[in-house]
């Protein structure tokens, strides 16, 4: 029986698009209204009227957003008993990250999911600037600039990185595919 009546369904869905919709965006968002030409421009909060076989609209929070990433496990510095051990010595990293949205129409056209891309692009800045022998707080700084400039090509301003947890211990998950690179000399601990 639906069968004979799905061409009604279509019918309607199709008559639906030349009414006016009304759409309310809160404060705490941006509206990014896409035209029939592939342009799109920033509505601000408030009710807005829009025609739905011409024209879309997206909510973008502009507010103060946060991520965590996931830990990171970065190679560590060996001191005392470690240079005589052949497992690796590792760092753990964890950080916690404030951003907003400063350009909606970037954020909205340049990335499918912004939470993803912070999350992503921070986790590759620390490990990009981690040094085991620097003090934590000037390798951060690095990663927190090179983190701002990268992140402002999609309209994303970086409020704060902090380092949550950060500790140093011994490698031993999966020694049996274990291949590590020594940092100071390049040189590859093989298992015994």
């Amino acid at each position: 029986m639906t069968g004979a009546f799905a061409w009604l369904n279509d019918l309607m869905i199709w008559l639906g698009r030349w009414v006016p919709r009304l759409m309310l965006i809160p404060p705490t968002h941006c509206g990014v209204r896409f035209g029939p030409r592939g342009g799109a421009c920033e509505l601000g909060a408030g009710l807005k009227v829009y025609w739905p076989i011409t024209h879309f609209i997206i909510e973008v929070p502009v507010t103060t957003q946060s991520v965590q990433p996931c830990s990171l496990v970065l190679p560590g510095k060996r001191v005392g008993f470690a240079d005589k051990l052949a497992v690796p010595v590792v760092s753990l990293c964890s950080a916690a990250i404030q951003f907003r949205v400063v350009d909606a129409v970037k954020a909205a056209t340049s990335s499918l999911n912004l939470h993803a891309l912070i999350d992503n692009r921070a986790s590759a800045a620390i490990a990009r600037h981690f040094k085991a022998d620097l003090p934590w707080t000037d390798w951060i700084k690095l990663a927190q600039s090179d983190l701002e400039h990268e992140i402002a090509a999609y309209g994303v301003k970086l409020e704060r990185l902090d380092v949550t947890q950060s500790g140093s211990g011994i490698g031993l998950k999966n020694l049996a595919d274990w291949n590590y690179a020594d940092q100071v000399d390049g040189k590859s601990a093989v298992r015994s």
